[in-house]
């Protein structure tokens, strides 16, 4: 007697998400996979430019110049993220989301973080019956 399964119904590539109080839904593939790696390294390396500022730039720097320093290092955080939410559940959502999220770009990329824990690995899905 044959086992049949259907991987199909096993994988599990689509998603949804509910963020910023709306269900965004996203498809995972190749050119998401690459996005995502992109906007991971993009913040790597702001976050490595923070850490060399800490050690070498921030302390000879007055207090309204490192505010300042960071503002910009946080613009270029949510620069790198809105697009990939704007891509992936349509234009104006990156926005929307940090906007919902009370404009804090620790959030956003936090948003992200989650988003990205999700696709990072392929699912398999349990609930299926082997006749």
């Amino acid at each position: 007697m044959a086992i049949n399964v259907n991987i199909d119904n096993q994988l599990a590539l689509k998603y949804s998400f509910m963020i910023g109080g709306k269900k965004r839904e996203l498809t995972f593939d190749d050119q998401c996979a690459l996005d995502m790696d992109k906007v991971q390294f993009k913040v790597q390396k702001i976050s490595d430019k923070v850490n060399r500022m800490q050690e070498n730039v921030v302390n000879k720097k007055s207090t309204d110049e490192q505010v300042k320093m960071m503002s910009g290092l946080y613009k270029e955080i949510r620069n790198a993220i809105i697009p990939f939410f704007d891509k992936y559940f349509g234009d104006g959502q990156g926005t929307e989301i940090y906007q919902y999220f009370n404009e804090s770009t620790r959030a956003l990329a936090t948003v992200f973080g989650k988003v990205n824990e999700c696709l990072d690995k392929v699912e398999i899905n349990t609930n299926t019956k082997k006749k």
